[in-house]
């Protein structure tokens, strides 16, 4: 492979100014499971890169991606589409970018498949919602690389500097999504697939809630549920894609930038659909249930800024977003407890039931869509060869709300501690998360070593713990041992 990727990384195209560069790496990546979870089998992927330039003024950019193995359960090789929510191919293929750049002197524009880079603070920043996230392994896979390229129209003017005012480097872009393109979910019987749904498996229903919906089986019943899972494709149209807008630059010795984004939900975003039958087969569970997570379609609204600055040796960054309709998701058990079944129609439900053997049932929303503030503060510093960042970010929801997943406000800090030796070949790394009200909690050390310019192995342990109810902490079971290897060429 090293000699294919030699011969091909610069080709120059005959009878033309133009020029081909190829790149991309091959990635290896083994867990080992510590606890009880579900298995998550060897995975390998490939990522091929192609830069072309045509002409000085149009320039070409095309990335594909492989993948197999993974945590993938129960799927089939396919390539990977922009419409549906669930999708476990394996092996499976991916058109990551596919774009033409057009770039005149105060413009540029880009068209095709392609991923925006917003925000400046570590991991997942407020403002960074353009682009929707593959969800099937959230922790270890890299937050960039986990980033679903979407079809758009980019276009970036620049705008002359006002040195009255100490702007400079002004920019202002204009970018269209035709389309809605939702994040990639785990599936049921995957090992990132969130254990507050799947715990959700029976529900009580008590002989007083019998009788106010017409029905009577002379005791407290359980009903199990089934679940499963079902992509609904949002309608191709005008009104279904999404409009962002950026405008930044520098003033003085900072950057700043300011976001608007009106569009589908790019987070995670699914329906639950219940159904309860009657079935006088099995005495003991006279009622079944089945509950369908069925993929959302969702608009929301952000507008956001960011903000970064050296101050001597150390970067401080900030960002703020406040967002209309974003969906956070709601413990599951909640919307099957006592209180919550007491709140239905129950009447209705028993009439439909005894007429026609089954009945829909109105749970509710599992993502509950909010307005909300998110922000967030981090700086970095280079000390004595170790590079701490640290870093802040709140949740603050502007309505009342259902128990979710977060608190309100949910506080969270972020801290990376990096350390390399023996010329950059070795390098020991420290990710942790902590969020205050819950008290959830994620470290992750890993160590990294350079065999060669072009192959880095890496060994890490992944710890989490916390409440069930909570973000992280439901995963508390998932602890694992990372194994990755990365040829680059």
């Amino acid at each position: 492979m090293a000699l294919l990727a030699g011969a091909v990384s610069a080709i120059e195209v005959p009878g033309t100014a133009g020029r081909i560069d190829a790149g991309g790496y091959v990635d290896g990546l083994a867990i080992v499971k510590t606890q009880s979870s579900p298995r998550q089998r060897p995975q390998g992927l490939a990522n091929l890169r192609l830069d072309a330039l045509a002409r000085d003024w149009l320039r070409g950019h095309l990335e594909l991606r492989g993948r197999i193995g993974g945590p993938f359960e129960g799927g089939h090789a396919d390539v990977y589409n922009f419409v549906h929510t669930f999708q476990n191919y394996s092996p499976a293929g991916e058109l990551s970018e596919a774009y033409a750049d057009l770039r005149f002197q105060r413009a540029d524009v880009r068209i095709g498949v392609q991923k925006a880079a917003w925000g400046k603070l570590d991991g997942v920043p407020p403002t960074d919602v353009l682009n929707p996230r593959d969800y099937h392994d959230p922790l270890v896979q890299d937050f960039e690389e986990a980033k679903i390229g979407v079809p758009a129209v980019l276009g970036s003017y620049y705008l002359p500097d006002l040195p009255r005012a100490a702007l400079s480097q002004l920019r202002a872009t204009l970018v269209y999504v035709p389309i809605a393109v939702p994040s990639r979910l785990p599936l049921l019987a995957e090992r990132w697939f969130p254990p507050t749904i799947a715990d959700v498996s029976q529900l009580t229903v008590s002989r007083e809630l019998q009788m106010q919906a017409g029905l009577d089986f002379g005791r407290d019943i359980t009903i199990p549920v089934a679940f499963d899972t079902a992509n609904h494709r949002t309608p191709v149209s005008f009104d279904t894609g999404g409009i962002a807008f950026r405008l930044g630059g520098t003033w003085h010795e900072t950057d700043w930038d300011i976001y608007h984004y009106t569009g589908p939900e790019t987070g995670p975003d699914v329906d639950l659909l219940a159904e309860v039958a009657l079935d006088a087969s099995t005495p003991e569970h006279p009622i079944q249930a089945q509950a369908l997570l069925r993929q959302a379609h969702d608009v929301i609204h952000m507008t956001g800024f960011d903000w970064s600055a050296a101050f001597g040796p150390a970067s401080v960054r900030a960002e703020a977003a406040f967002f209309q309709g974003h969906s956070y998701l709601r413990a599951a058990e909640d919307l099957v407890s006592e209180e919550a079944l007491a709140e239905l129609p129950l009447e209705t439900i028993g009439d439909e039931l005894r007429q026609n053997g089954r009945a829909a049932v109105p749970l509710g929303d599992l993502f509950v869509p909010l307005d909300s503030v998110e922000w967030g503060i981090g700086v970095d510093c280079l000390v004595r060869g170790f590079l701490p960042l640290l870093q802040l970010n709140q949740t603050v929801l502007l309505e009342r709300a259902p128990r979710l997943l977060i608190s309100d406000p949910e506080t969270r800090l972020t801290g990376v501690l990096r350390r390399s030796f023996m010329q950059e070949r070795l390098e020991l790394e420290l990710r942790s998360a902590y969020a205050i009200e819950r008290e959830s909690w994620m470290v992750f050390p890993r160590v990294s070593y350079l065999l060669r310019d072009d192959l880095r192995v890496r060994l890490g342990y992944l710890a989490l713990g916390g409440p069930t109810v909570s973000m992280i902490g439901q995963y508390r079971n998932n602890d694992e041992v990372v194994i990755q290897a990365r040829y680059s060429f």
